[in-house]
């Protein structure tokens, strides 16, 4: 029977050839009639168990707290394998077979090999890790910058002549030059060469200073190749300087990092910055699908996934606002999105979520004519409209700033369920285009205005609390034919009590996972329950986009069948939904909600 030992389940499939054979070498079956007890709380544990076939629970006796349910490759007690004596009893709910390890066997396996006592000793974050797939583009992404894949940057002189560093370009092979100017650096190409000798008719003579970019973006030597490609893509620019420490180390060009990605983000962002007009926008936009689900199965991480498409999303926003409104009108208002978009939180397209601020001097009627051509881009672009109308064609989410903030003044002061609707849509400004002071001011005023209202932080909390955790009494996933809501279930619950945190202390980071961080800074958080919170949320979205890929690019599917996950997922989900089970529980601590 020892043959039907699963090594294919973690962490069992880290154990090598001679590992795997000493296991079942040492591992004896042990059988236990229904009701039977398999071990009693204050008992010393010589013994890992590791089910074949049955049911086995785990309870405070004197209480009858139920704890947990182990069926067939659970393992148990692992706890006890490190305390030496079991804290909670363990009973067979009916005949149940198990593999039973020495505890001097595990804790060998334990010192021989890392990757096993890494399962065991981690959390949540640690096992999801150990899970992961580990893919070659992954690794790639991750590469830093380093003298392997930038070029050497030669600096001239600002007062060198347009023919001088047109003959250093041309003798040198290079595509751009830095230029060092009272005490500056600044960046010069080809083309600005040749733009300035041909279109301006600059004569030969001329110092190159005049034609140098000198708002020089750069990145350290060491940084992430990923995060210069963010740069290049947010900038609109082709190239960045590479510095080591306050020294030029050289230059990264677009084109070494599109000759070592194997994904087309970087064309897809050229494609976007460079598009004339919708419909060569739409032609890029209809790829991001393809970009993700080429990520996703080359085994790109989902919150790299989520800061690429974020830049990409905001790039093609702001490409359309560029074509819908006149250029007089963009220093006077801002476009900001909400919503999943605001939180950089999006991975395939939702529907629309956005709103414009607007100065004070600018009447909403000026805009009225831009705006519905903006939502008519965007429904071009592939994001349906929002079936709660929250988009810029509709007045209610076009207002002058002066407007804005007696509304959100209103929406505070009346503490209602609609207010709190209204604040949860608007609690994730994110600016896309225009002038984004317009979106700082109005984020400072939202915050300032919930500062103190300790009703109704509770209240707007609360919400977290609305949907069941999706477990059962016994601690397992809860199963029902139309499958699992993991948005109701997992997401909303954390996404919504972070964001009340959030605006109690007065936090302006918009993402879900950077204010968990920055809540562990302000001690709102453990390290070790914002790890697990950020990994349960990660788990989340990664099964989400799983099954949404799944079913043909589907956006908004948020029902998952955990019965057709393989076991090591399952059991992840099983743990992410007890950590937001306990999240839930220090919220109810927190802002005092049982007292409501």
């Amino acid at each position: 029977m020892q043959d039907q030992f699963n090594f294919a389940h973690p962490p069992f499939d880290t154990l090598t050839p001679e590992q795997r054979q000493d296991l079942l070498d040492q591992t004896d079956i042990a059988y236990f009639a229904r009701g039977e007890t398999l071990l009693e709380p204050g008992q010393l544990v010589d013994c890992l168990y590791i089910i074949l076939k049955g049911v086995v629970e785990e309870r405070h006796t004197e209480r009858g707290e139920v704890f947990a349910q182990y069926t067939t490759d659970d393992l148990f007690d692992i706890r006890g394998q490190f305390d030496g004596e079991c804290r909670h009893g363990y009973v067979a709910l009916e005949e149940t077979l198990c593999f039973v390890l020495p505890t001097q066997a595990f804790l060998t396996l334990m010192t021989d090999n890392p990757d096993f006592a890494a399962w065991f000793q981690q959390d949540l974050k640690g096992r999801q890790q150990t899970t992961a797939p580990r893919k070659n583009l992954s690794e790639f992404i991750l590469t830093r910058i380093d003298n392997s894949n930038i070029q050497p940057a030669m600096v001239i002189d600002g007062q060198t002549s347009i023919l001088q560093a047109t003959r250093l370009l041309k003798t040198h092979h290079l595509e751009s030059l830095i230029v060092a100017h009272d005490g500056s650096f600044g960046m010069l190409t080809g083309t600005d060469l040749l733009y300035g000798a041909v279109l301006d008719a600059l004569p030969a003579g001329e110092p190159v200073h005049v034609l140098a970019s000198f708002n020089l973006v750069s990145v350290q030597k060491g940084d992430f190749l990923f995060n210069a490609l963010m740069l290049m893509v947010q900038h609109k620019i082709e190239r960045v300087a590479v510095k080591e420490g306050e020294q030029l180390a050289g230059i990264l060009e677009m084109t070494q990092l599109l000759s070592q990605f194997s994904t087309h983000s970087q064309v897809l962002g050229l494609r976007i910055l460079r598009a004339e007009t919708i419909d060569e926008l739409a032609e890029a936009a209809a790829t991001l699908g393809m970009l993700v689900e080429n990520l996703h199965n080359n085994g790109v991480r989902l919150p790299f996934i989520m800061k690429l498409l974020a830049s990409l999303n905001g790039q093609l926003m702001r490409k359309a606002f560029e074509f819908a409104f006149p250029p007089e009108l963009h220093d006077r208002l801002a476009l900001m999105v909400l919503g999943s978009e605001g939180r950089c939180e999006q991975v395939l397209k939702t529907d629309q979520d956005n709103a414009l601020v607007l100065d004070n001097d600018l009447a909403p009627g000026e805009v009225r004519p831009y705006a519905e051509q903006f939502s008519r881009h965007l429904e071009r672009l592939g994001y349906p409209p929002c079936p709660g109308r929250v988009m810029v064609n509709n007045p209610d989410w076009v207002r002058r700033l002066d407007d804005w903030q007696h509304c959100l003044t209103g929406w505070v002061r009346r503490n209602t369920p609609d207010s709190h609707m209204q604040l949860a849509i608007i609690a994730d400004p994110h600016f896309i285009a225009g002038r984004e002071s317009l979106v700082r001011r109005f984020q400072k005023h939202l915050l300032a205005a919930v500062k103190g209202r300790e009703l109704l932080l509770s209240e707007f909390a609360a919400q977290a609390l609305r949907f069941h955790t999706p477990l059962t009494f016994f601690g397992d996933i809860k199963q029902s034919d139309k499958g699992l809501d993991i948005k109701r279930g997992g997401i909303f619950p954390v996404v919504q009590g972070v964001r009340a945190l959030a605006l109690e202390q007065g936090v302006t980071e918009t993402n879900t996972l950077e204010r968990i961080r920055l809540l562990t800074d302000l001690r709102i958080f453990e390290p070790e329950q914002a790890d697990n919170l950020s990994a349960a949320l990660t788990l989340f979205w990664q099964l989400r986009l799983e099954q949404q890929l799944a079913r043909g690019g589907d956006g908004l599917s948020q029902r998952l069948d955990p019965a057709r996950l393989p076991r090591h997922q399952r059991d992840l989900l099983r743990h992410a939904l007890h950590v937001v089970k306990k999240f839930k529980q220090k919220l109810e601590v927190h802002f005092q909600i049982r007292s409501l």
